[in-house]
């Protein structure tokens, strides 16, 4: 009769055991839930698209909502979605940094990704929009950022030529990379060329610059004479009258690292060839 009754308790301990496990894998888990803003840094956040990266200044705020992640199951199938991620990258007190991804039904610590719950990632994602939309938001520019022009209702990319760039360490120090480019009339074979009926381009950079410097364009047939004499372009906002006929351009443009340790000047060469109307 007791040895009944032992089998009987121990069924009921492994079924309690049992039980226990499922709800625990059912309620999830919350890996950042005991994170104290003072343990970051520093952040920023990439959303992409539009491939945007964002400084975080509030900690405190960004700290709430990775409080209230809610993992379950280990699940890497988020490679064959396609959608919006927003990329966080903390770095951490102890010199640590660490890189996760809110990509709703996942998210992602470090590479490796899990089924999550769908409120808080979504807090997350919202929270990353709001930050990128603000007009006062601190970009991250890791690198110059890319030049398309404009005209005819056609849009091509220029040629990124010589720039001098500062970016900020995790450390708090700066890094400048500079680099140096042949003359825009020895780039006959890289730069791109492009034909237009208009006599107006627009200049669409993926982020504005703090002040354009300079514009100046020479004729086609100075190709390879680095040494002939340029003509300076007016600007109007972003709108540049071009030259009839075949002409190479080069826009020289500044972002201001001071404001948040970013930055620099950006050299850009592109070809237009306006075309004559024909009567």
């Amino acid at each position: 009769m007791k040895k009944k009754a032992l089998i009987v308790i121990l069924a009921c301990i492994v079924l309690i055991g049992m039980i226990m496990i499922v709800y625990r894998t059912a309620a999830g888990k919350k890996p950042f839930q005991d994170m104290e803003p003072a343990e970051i840094v520093s952040a920023t956040v990439r959303v992409t698209p539009p491939d945007t990266t964002v400084q975080i200044v509030d900690i405190e705020e960004l700290t709430g909502y990775l409080n209230e992640v809610v993992l379950y199951r280990e699940d890497n199938s988020y490679t064959e979605y396609s959608g919006q991620g927003v990329v966080f990258t903390l770095v951490l007190s102890d010199g640590t940094q660490t890189e996760v991804m809110a990509y709703n039904p996942f998210f992602v610590i470090n590479g490796v990704g899990y089924r999550t719950k769908y409120e808080p990632c979504q807090a997350l994602n919202a929270y990353a929009n709001r930050l990128l939309k603000d007009e006062n938001a601190s970009i991250v520019l890791e690198e110059p950022p890319g030049l398309t022009v404009i005209s005819d209702e056609t849009a091509f990319d220029t040629l990124l030529g010589t720039y001098v760039w500062q970016k900020r360490n995790s450390d708090g120090t700066s890094t400048v990379t500079q680099t140096d480019s042949p003359h825009p009339l020895d780039c006959e074979n890289w730069i791109p060329k492009f034909e237009t009926s208009e006599t107006t381009a627009a200049l669409e950079f993926a982020e504005n610059p703090d002040s354009i410097l300079n514009i100046q364009c020479w004729n086609e047939k100075q190709w390879n004479n680095h040494d002939a004499d340029s003509e300076t372009i007016a600007i109007d906002g972003y709108e540049i009258e071009l030259k009839p006929g075949g002409y190479i351009y080069e826009v020289v443009a500044e972002w201001d690292a001071e404001k948040n340790g970013y930055g620099g000047t950006a050299h850009y060469y592109f070809y237009i060839k306006v075309l004559e109307n024909e009567q």
